[in-house]
């Protein structure tokens, strides 16, 4: 009978022990900055992280672009991104917030070299 109360009660502290351990909601990264305007790429990839290939494939290279600093390009898929049909509201005030972002970045960067 001891030994009954002794297991109950180890599986007890290890039941709570491993619920106290989970992670809540995985905090989304802070807005990466860009000429001084901060564009808030690491909400585009949260919130369409299910969402369909095509889909995925304009986030990557939306990405993409902002990492080599080809920021109209990235504008150009963002407009594309936002005429997809089947964006929930957040998705697309949050792609209608970027395209802003972006409309600020390439107002503040530099020209192209060799122009």
């Amino acid at each position: 009978m001891k030994t009954t109360n002794w297991g109950l009660a180890i599986l007890t502290v290890f039941f709570l022990a491993s619920a106290g351990c989970r992670k809540s909601e995985q905090a989304v990264a802070p807005p990466r900055e860009f000429f001084g305007v901060k564009v808030d790429l690491p909400s585009l990839e949260a919130d369409f992280a299910n969402a369909g290939p095509e889909v995925q494939d304009s986030v990557s290279s939306i990405k993409s672009f902002f990492r080599y600093g080809q920021f109209a390009r990235a504008m150009v898929e963002l407009n594309k991104l936002s005429n997809t049909p089947n964006l929930t509201k957040p998705q697309k005030k949050l792609v209608n917030d970027l395209l802003e972002q972006t409309k600020q970045v390439i107002a503040k960067s530099p020209p192209p070299s060799g122009q």
